[in-house]
This record gives structure tokens, sequence and C-alpha cells, in this order.
């Protein structure tokens, strides 16, 4: 772990948080909508289960559609 995310992790735990390193922009799926810990309310150690659990698959329910947000149209 690089040093501004250590030092930002031991912040949140001195405030009395369990902080928890979901890793990088390359993992953020990890924590997407339809993921075990989307939403949930676990101590850390369910965090990191949940966060391990979770698969990179979208449900159908939630994939983009023409219709959302920051999706537009390419010229012909």
């Amino acid at each position: 772990m690089f040093e501004p995310k250590q030092s930002l992790m031991k912040l949140v735990n001195d405030m009395g948080f369990d902080a928890v390193d979901a890793g990088g922009l390359d993992e953020s799926w990890r924590q997407q909508p339809g993921t075990p810990v989307y939403a949930a309310d676990f101590d850390a150690g369910g965090v990191r289960r949940a966060l391990a659990q979770a698969t990179p698959e979208r449900k159908p329910e939630l994939a983009r559609d023409p219709k959302s947000p920051g999706t537009y149209d390419t010229p012909a």
C-alpha cells in the first residue's frame, strides 16, 4: 500500500472507524450495486468477506441501457 493511502487509513482508524482497503479504481467494481458489500452494514471483517465474494458480472437489471446517464449516440 502506498504512503498516502496508509496515512488516510490511519486517520480513519484514529477517528474510531475501521478502515478497509478495497483496492484501487481497477477494483471499484467490487462495491457496485448488486455486489455483496453494496449498501450493506458490515463490520470490517464482513466488508472484507463481501469484497472477496464479489464478481465482476453485472446483473441484467443493472446493465447500462441506451437511456443510462453518460451514454450518447455515436455518429454513423
